[in-house]
C-alpha cells in the first residue's frame, strides 16, 4: 500500500481515538495470496442471492432505502463498525479498501463502474457523524468511486438487512457473560452486481486485493457481453 494511504489511515486511528471511538493501533496483517489469480473473465461468478432491502440512514441523517446503494454499479459492501479492534475484522476491511481504491481509480475498465459501501454493525453507537468521522476524505457520493458509510436508526431497522445478508453480529461477553462495546462477527464482504446479485462473498482468507479486482473486472466483462436492450 502507498505511503500515503498507511498515513490516512494512521491518522484516522488517532482521530477517532481523540473523539473516543476506539481504533485498531496497528495497521492489519492482510492474508497472504499464495497461489495465482485466474485472468478475468475465464472463470464464472454464479449468483448467490439476491440483497435485502431496508431502511438505513447516510452519512447526512437523511433516512433511504439500501436498494440504490447496491444496485446500477458493481458494488462492494462490508459490514463494520468504527470502534472495532480486531486486527482481522473491520480494520483488515478498511485497509483491504483503501487498497482496492487506488487500484479501482487507475484502471480504466473499472474506473466510474465501483461503488464502496460500509454499513455499520452498530447502529446505537454509529451515528451518521461517526459514521461520516469514520470515512473522513475517502466518503464520496458520488465520482469516479463513490464510497458511502452508512448506518442505521436501530437494530429493530437494521436486523432484517443482516439476516438477509446472513450477516452474523452479536454483542461480546466478559467472563460473567455481561456483554462488553464489542461486537462479535464473522468479517464478510459482498460483491454485487448491477441487478443486487450477490456473486461472491470474501471472509477474512480470502479478502484479496488482486482476486476482488479480478471479480470485479469480471462482472464488466460480463455486463459489456449483454446484448443491447436486455436488463442491466
Amino acid at each position: 500500500m502507498a505511503g500515503a494511504a498507511r498515513a490516512l489511515l494512521r491518522a484516522g486511528a488517532f482521530l477517532a481515538m481523540a473523539t473516543g471511538l476506539a481504533a485498531a493501533h496497528e495497521l492489519p496483517q492482510r492474508p497472504v495470496q499464495d497461489f495465482v489469480v485466474p485472468p478475468a473473465g475465464s472463470y464464472a461468478l454464479p449468483a448467490i442471492q439476491t440483497v435485502p432491502d431496508g431502511q438505513i440512514l447516510d452519512s447526512t441523517g437523511s433516512p433511504r432505502r439500501l436498494a440504490p446503494f447496491v444496485t446500477g454499479a458493481i458494488t462492494l459492501l462490508g459490514f463494520v463498525y468504527t470502534y472495532c479492534t480486531d486486527p482481522l475484522g473491520c480494520p483488515l476491511a478498511y485497509d483491504t479498501f483503501v487498497e482496492l481504491r487506488g487500484r479501482v481509480l487507475a484502471d480504466p475498465a473499472l474506473r466510474g463502474r465501483v461503488r464502496f459501501v460500509f454499513l455499520s454493525l452498530d447502529p446505537q453507537n454509529d451515528t451518521p457523524a461517526a459514521m461520516r468521522l469514520y470515512g473522513g476524505r475517502l466518503a464520496a457520493r458520488d465520482g469516479p468511486l463513490p464510497w458511502h458509510f452508512l448506518t442505521a436508526r436501530s437494530m429493530a431497522e437494521l436486523g432484517p438487512i443482516l439476516e438477509g445478508f446472513g450477516q452474523d453480529a452479536a454483542p461480546e461477553t466478559d467472563a460473567a457473560g455481561r456483554p462488553t462495546r464489542g461486537i462479535s462477527h464473522m468479517l464478510k464482504v459482498f460483491l454485487i452486481d448491477r441487478r443486487g446479485r450477490v456473486r461472491e462473498i470474501y471472509t477474512t482468507a480470502y479478502l484479496l486485493p488482486e482476486v476482488m479486482l479480478n471479480d470485479a473486472r469480471s462482472l464488466v466483462m460480463e455486463e459489456d457481453r449483454r446484448p443491447r436492450g436486455t436488463a442491466p
